[in-house]
Order: structure tokens, then C-alpha cells, then sequence
């Protein structure tokens, strides 16, 4: 597992613990629960998650500790029962600098808004709806 390569990967959250399966992550990226939205990579993974990758496939699954996963048993997607152990201080020290990497590259604009862009034509508060009403030209 590389910064550049993407992988599939099935993480349980620690919040809500259902699975979340995100492909084509790559170390940097951010990973949001679909149900709870939390941000499931700001937990200590070396702490509270265990970690496997196929032997197969390369698919990666992070389980929380008390998850039941036996190596020989338990079965990925793919259908292959061999896994390897993924050190999950490594893991997580690769996530946190490629996540840090990624910001020190984002060109910072300390004026942009990431709500909703100002509009540029000047619209006063009472044309406001305006910018809601406008047809976009899809009939």
C-alpha cells in the first residue's frame, strides 16, 4: 500500500460501528461514516482497531478490536480465507503524514467559502430568492 495506490477498504466505525466500505481510498484520503458521519480515521487505530489485508485481492479491513476475525476462517468478498496482518501503528502513521502532506499542498485561499461562493453580481438581500429561482435553462 502506497500514497499513490488505491485500495478497497472496509473499516468499522468507531463511532457506530457499522462497516463503511470506500474504494479506491488512498493514504491522505478522508473516510466519513455513512451513517453517524463522523470522521472515522480521527480515532487511535492502533488502539482501537485491528487491521487485515487479502492475500488475494489486497483488500484492507480495519475491525475494532472486539470484532471476531480468524485468519483461515473468517472469509473475504473475493472469497479468499488467507489474510495478512496489517500493523495498524504503521498504517495509522502513514495516514496521519500522507493526511498532512495532503494539506500542506491544498493552495489555502483564506477568503473562500465552503458553504456557498458570494455571488458575484452584487445581489441585494431583498433579490436574494433571486439566485434560488434562476432557470438554469433545463426544460
Amino acid at each position: 500500500m502506497t500514497e499513490n495506490s488505491p485500495f478497497e477498504l472496509l473499516i468499522e466505525c468507531g463511532g457506530c460501528s457499522l462497516e463503511n466500505l470506500i474504494q479506491g481510498f488512498r493514504l491522505g484520503d478522508h473516510a466519513i461514516c455513512n451513517q453517524c458521519r463522523e470522521n472515522m480515521l480521527a480515532y487511535n487505530l492502533a488502539d482501537t482497531h485491528q487491521g487485515h489485508t487479502c492475500d488475494s485481492c489486497g483488500r484492507a479491513y480495519l475491525l475494532k478490536s472486539e470484532t471476531e476475525f480468524v485468519n483461515g476462517e473468517s472469509e473475504c468478498q473475493c472469497g479468499a480465507q488467507d489474510f495478512t496482518i496489517l500493523d495498524m501503528k504503521d498504517f495509522a502513521d502513514k495516514i496521519t503524514k500522507a493526511q498532512d502532506k495532503a494539506l500542506d499542498d491544498e493552495e489555502g485561499d483564506a477568503k473562500f467559502d465552503w458553504c456557498r461562493p458570494a455571488p458575484t453580481n452584487g445581489v441585494n438581500k431583498e433579490d436574494y430568492n433571486e439566485i434560488f429561482d434562476d432557470n438554469p435553462g433545463f426544460l
